[in-house]
């Protein structure tokens, strides 16, 4: 079975007044977790900040009536999420099949 993707928002940075607007969105702080379906699962993620821009006169959704979804969409079209998705894949895969070992010496 395919590795499902859930995404996070921890933070939104936003320009307290602009444009005549208030709270104006310009980062998205994001996660993006995969996991497989093992008992239990293996899951990897990957984070990072994505700049969005508000243009003067276009649609404006007020932070109190933004979503979640909204924000994703945001994300989505901003982001090769294909990309980030294969990243998260290779890192499971890894976790299942490991290429690497961590060996701790004795010596004194």
């Amino acid at each position: 079975m395919a590795n499902t993707y859930q995404w996070q928002i921890s933070q939104l940075d936003a320009k307290i007044h602009q444009y005549e607007q208030d709270n104006v969105i310009y980062n998205i702080h994001w996660r993006l977790i995969g996991s497989d379906d093992s008992d239990p699962p293996y899951r990897s993620s990957q984070i990072g900040v994505c700049g969005v821009k508000y243009v003067e006169g276009e649609p404006f959704i007020p932070y109190a009536d933004l979503t979640k979804e909204n924000v994703i969409g945001w994300l989505e079209s901003s982001l090769d999420v294909e990309s980030l998705k294969q990243e998260i894949d290779n890192k499971i895969e890894l976790q299942k099949n490991p290429v690497d070992e961590h060996l701790y010496p004795n010596w004194e």
